[in-house]
């Protein structure tokens, strides 16, 4: 009784679907994992594996007939072959879904509506256009919860990138993912002076709850000697951050373009 589906034409598909997991690998290999990939990889190999399970038996027949030394060296290089791609595509899958693990981390923390950056800039500017000492000390209460949701999640941010560089590094090779760690780099660069401005802003704050209990005639003096020199520091920090961010762009190095604007970069 013939075969209720012609043997060439699951040989067929199946070399065209070896074909495709091949060009899949190497897509990988070049710009990573995703679920799609992992969609198609699972439906590749269970066409694989279902037309390889219908060709084993008339293969396996047309094997008989060869030399007993050749038909163990022809199973043996082909099992070695599934095995050490099987191997090497396992480990690349895995090292490129944790670095989309982390991409999505990072999505889901610059979507987080509990603390908008954007707003923190013109707090800053709100204290330091304040006229008078209690719509100053008004404005650095409404910034004190706010600086410490900012640094809180300039310290994410930073983590997160740097685990995403270090998995980068670790990728043999790194493909596309390569061309991601200049711009890592500058970002972290400006976490770091965003983290110093909130920490000196802290500071700051610190310094302004103390100007109540002072005496009037001290204030000023108390100002110059523990406020001034710490609004010094913030704003030399901001200078440094636009630096570092002109100097990027100087660079070519790709950013999330509200990056350059906030330093008002075009």
């Amino acid at each position: 009784m013939p075969p209720i589906i012609p043997t060439k034409l699951v040989f067929i598909v199946w070399v065209l679907d070896s074909v495709a997991l091949v060009w899949l690998f190497i897509y990988i290999v070049l710009h990573g994992n995703n679920s799609d990939t992992r969609q198609w990889a699972s439906d590749l190999g269970a066409v694989w594996g279902v037309t390889v399970a219908y060709l084993i038996g008339p293969a396996w027949k047309a094997m008989k007939q060869w030399p007993k030394s050749r038909r163990n060296i022809f199973i043996s290089v082909v099992l070695t072959i599934i095995v050490v791609v099987g191997a090497l595509f396992w480990i690349r899958v895995r090292q490129t879904s944790k670095l989309e693990t982390l991409f999505k981390e990072d999505e889901e923390l610059e979507r987080n509506p509990v603390f908008k950056k954007q707003d923190f800039p013109q707090l800053i500017k709100d204290k330091q256009n304040a006229t008078s000492l209690p719509e100053y000390l008004q404005q650095c209460e409404k910034l004190e919860p706010v600086v410490n949701d900012y640094e809180s999640y300039e310290r994410q941010v930073d983590s997160l990138l740097g685990q995403m560089q270090q998995e980068i590094g670790e990728l043999k090779p790194q493909a596309s993912y390569g061309r991601l760690l200049p711009g890592f780099a500058v970002l972290r660069a400006v976490s770091a002076k965003d983290i110093e401005v909130a920490e000196a802003l802290k500071k700051e704050i610190e310094f302004a709850k103390q100007l109540p209990g002072i005496p009037a005639g001290d204030r000023v003096q108390f100002y110059n000697a523990n406020i001034q020199p710490v609004v010094e520091r913030e704003n030399k920090i901001a200078l440094e951050e636009a630096e570092i961010l002109k100097d990027a762009k100087k660079r070519n190095i790709r950013l999330p373009a509200s990056v350059y604007q906030t330093a008002g970069i075009k």
